[in-house]
């Protein structure tokens, strides 16, 4: 591995700084999870725990808490003596992580059919309207996008299932967003996502699980290459 690049976070960036409410570890865990989405951290960084500390006005030891709770999600590995430094992965383990996202998201989506109801579905168009209108904000689209996904994979009822998907996508979120920055693409806004709203209410759990499995696995092969 090369060596590591020593990343400077920004004090004034946006994300959970502000937000006080918040005990120490969820402010430190979510603060470096925004500085990922806003390409201040890329993988091989490495995430100096003092100058997180310093930037949210807490110690380093809720900062290496939740350095331990990203480790645990994929998001980082922590070495001995040299800190911690956001995970990368090879093109074969994204190309991995993409097709196991790819099954268990159309797994979770098909599950979670029969439990979509009006209260449901209304939850499921105000997510995709609020990612419809972050186009022109990269991370916020891509966290809105990765909300709607949480919701829809929540509604299986599979708490394991839930975890999984959600883990994976915290691990995918770098090589996502060089994609979406660098082609400037997301998507013709709203429409992928409305084929996956179309199957729910179409009612049909194949073709629900098909679209689901199809959405996930949209330009694998661009975005692996990016590693």
């Amino acid at each position: 591995m090369a060596q590591a690049k020593i990343a400077t976070v920004l004090p004034n960036a946006t994300g959970s700084v502000a937000d006080k409410t918040q005990p120490p570890i969820e402010r430190a865990y979510h603060y470096i999870l925004n500085r990922i989405l806003s390409g201040d951290l890329a993988p091989g960084m490495r995430v100096p725990s003092e100058t997180v500390a310093s930037a949210l006005g807490i110690s380093r030891m809720p900062v290496r808490d939740a350095l331990r709770r990203l480790e645990g999600d994929g998001v980082v590995i922590i070495f001995a003596n040299r800190g911690a430094i956001i995970a990368e992965y090879n093109r074969d383990e994204v190309v991995q992580l993409i097709e196991m996202r790819a099954v268990l998201e159309a797994l979770g989506a098909r599950l979670a059919l029969a439990n979509i109801q009006r209260r449901e579905m209304e939850e499921l168009l105000y997510l995709k309207r609020r990612m419809e209108r972050a186009v022109d904000d990269l991370a916020s689209w891509i966290a809105y996008h990765d909300d709607f996904h949480n919701y829809l994979t929540s509604l299986s009822r599979r708490p394991m299932l839930v975890r999984q998907t959600e883990r994976i996508r915290l691990m995918l979120r770098p090589y996502f967003r060089r994609h979406h920055y660098e082609h400037q693409e997301l998507e013709i806004p709203g429409y992928e996502h409305q084929q996956i709203i179309d199957a729910i209410e179409a009612g049909n759990p194949d073709r629900l699980e098909q679209v689901a499995r199809a959405h996930a696995l949209a330009n694998v092969e661009r975005i692996a290459s990016l590693t």
